[in-house]
C-alpha cells in the first residue's frame, strides 16, 4: 500500500504535465503547511481534491500493472 505520491503519480492522477504537477504539489504543501519534500501523502492529496483514498490506490495500482 503506497503512502506517498511522487510527481509522476500526480501527473497520472490529474493528467497534467510535470510543471503543473509540481505546482499542485506546492499548493498542497502550502494549504496544509507541509515541509518541502519530494512527495505528498495520499491523505493530503485526497483531502485537497476531495477524493476517496481507495479510489486513488486502485487507480495507481492499475497504472502500475499496465
Amino acid at each position: 500500500m503506497r503512502l506517498y505520491l511522487y510527481r509522476e503519480h500526480i501527473e497520472q492522477l490529474n493528467e497534467v504535465s510535470d510543471k503543473v504537477a509540481l505546482k499542485i504539489m506546492k499548493e498542497i504543501r502550502e494549504e496544509y503547511h507541509l515541509p518541502v519534500t519530494r512527495n505528498i501523502s495520499i491523505k493530503a492529496y485526497c483531502d485537497y481534491f476531495r477524493q476517496d483514498r481507495v479510489d486513488v490506490w486502485k487507480f495507481l495500482n492499475s497504472k502500475k500493472a499496465s
